[in-house]
């Protein structure tokens, strides 16, 4: 895609900063997860327990992908948080700690609900002030029309 003549990318390119080019969908998923998964190796190689490694990491996660998403993609970054946390615990706990198999996951993914809470509300506020502050429809265009060419 070509940029705009001011050397800005369009506004459903756009990440958060109008200057830098948004990530697509499906790289932000990767990003959020490789957060979380760095998070519960923290965890897992210090304590052996996911903690406050796989919070941070998935609390980082979520927000840069918020941030660095498309504008036109910014509903995945809304709506990936939950799965991103489900399959962070189930694959971290598998590779980086000891959970106590199907029915420690299960605790753990349910004990997790406050940071899951947390996380989708960052996400969700960053995309609704995104899809506030950056509609798709310039609104210089539409008000450059004169009121006469409506008759």
């Amino acid at each position: 895609m070509t940029t705009t003549g001011s050397g800005r990318f369009p506004l459903a390119d756009a990440s958060v900063f109008r200057n830098v080019r948004g990530w697509p969908s499906w790289a932000v998923i990767v990003l959020a997860l490789a957060l979380t998964l760095a998070g519960t190796a923290v965890d897992g190689f210090t304590t052996g327990v996911l903690a406050w490694g796989l919070r941070l990491g998935f609390y980082a996660g979520v927000v840069l992908a918020a941030i660095m998403v498309r504008r036109a993609s910014i509903f995945t970054a809304m709506v990936q948080p939950p799965l991103v946390l489900v399959v962070g615990i189930v694959i971290g706990g598998m590779l980086f700690a000891d959970i106590g198999g199907l029915y420690g996951t299960a605790l753990k993914i349910i004990g997790t609900f406050p940071t899951m809470a947390i996380g989708t509300a960052a996400a969700v506020l960053i995309g609704l002030i995104r899809i506030l502050a950056q509609p798709l429809k310039s609104a210089a265009r539409s008000s450059t029309r004169s009121p006469a060419s409506h008759a």
